[in-house]
């Protein structure tokens, strides 16, 4: 059975591999892509999906969002890659013209041109809060929420919080709220697949220039990997996860737990309180332990493999 997504995103490397994920993935019906600020810029995210969605010969509608979060200063990724993929300005490669709406229309009349749609987020929350507001009663019509975000321990950013969480706490809060079904991929479940040569060079050997850029997306990833005392030895596949999630929810282990976002702690603002015992509220969130690291390694190279066949088709069609 198809899953009908909206992806929303920061691209970034691994919000990119995401895109080409949900794109190729024959389990998935990608509708629409969304940017905001993030890891980048809003105007540089959104032209990095518009790029993106080039390269996987994509034709679903890319619109670029929020520049600020609702209440905070925005913040940027302080470990970048200026040499290669999509950290830098990428002049070369060509991009689709994006969609004049804001992203939290496009949200809204995608959900309400699509009920029961996924709304899948692998940035911070401020295009889905904003659409929230907009328009509260998608709420009713939105199935599930799928979001790689927060953590139930340490923070990545701070001490306590992570960087999606971190950087639009209140936009988080309002998600959390909206008593939508959510499916959350913290940080620890996240570490548990992680980049290695074996991935990277099977990725590269899929035919097209899905595989080739996907290659390089790796790559780039991995160089910029920091391991703090308690990180795991690798860089972690991160966003791509998400979607391989919304696609097929048995890739990884999930319990109930009730998630709140500190909004006041001078040490903890931002943080992903994520109670498994539920001791005041009850739950509002699947909360993901760990993946079946082999079936999502597999899974992963099926969709860029099927994302350059279909490449392939199209242009011996033309």
């Amino acid at each position: 059975m198809t899953t009908r997504i909206l992806l929303d995103c920061d691209p970034g490397n691994d919000d990119a591999l995401g895109i080409l994920v949900a794109l190729g993935h024959a389990d998935l019906d990608l509708v629409a892509v969304t940017t905001g600020a993030g890891h980048l810029a809003a105007e540089r995210t959104a032209h990095n999906a518009a790029i993106t969605m080039a390269v996987g010969g994509g034709t679903v509608p890319v619109a670029a969002g929020a520049m600020v979060p609702l209440v905070r200063e925005r913040m940027i990724a302080g470990v970048l890659d200026l040499t290669s993929a999509l950290d830098p300005e990428r002049p070369d490669l060509a991009a689709v013209p994006l969609d004049p709406r804001p992203a939290s229309d496009m949200i809204v009349d995608s959900v309400r041109s699509h009920p029961g749609l996924v709304i899948v987020t692998t940035g911070p929350f401020t295009n889905l809060a904003l659409a929230l507001r907009r328009d509260p009663a998608i709420s009713k019509e939105i199935s599930r929420i799928v979001s790689l975000a927060g953590a139930w321990g340490l923070g990545t950013k701070t001490a306590a919080a992570e960087w999606n969480m971190l950087c639009d706490p209140e936009a988080a809060a309002i998600v959390a709220g909206a008593g939508i079904p959510w499916t959350l991929i913290p940080y620890e479940a996240a570490s548990t697949v992680g980049i290695d040569s074996e991935l990277i060079v099977q990725t590269e050997a899929t035919d097209g220039a899905a595989g080739v850029f996907a290659g390089e997306l790796l790559r780039s990833l991995v160089s910029t990997f920091r391991p703090g005392r308690f990180s795991p030895p690798f860089m972690p596949l991160n966003d791509p996860l998400a979607p391989l999630l919304a696609a097929n929810p048995a890739l990884a282990e999930t319990v109930l737990a009730h998630v709140a976002i500190e909004l006041a702690g001078r040490h903890t603002y931002g943080r992903s309180v994520i109670d498994f015992a539920m001791r005041f509220a009850p739950a509002n969130a699947d909360i993901a332990l760990g993946f079946d690291i082999a079936a999502t390694r597999n899974a992963f190279l099926a969709a860029l493999e099927r994302l350059s066949s279909q490449a392939t088709s199209t242009k011996e069609t033309a």
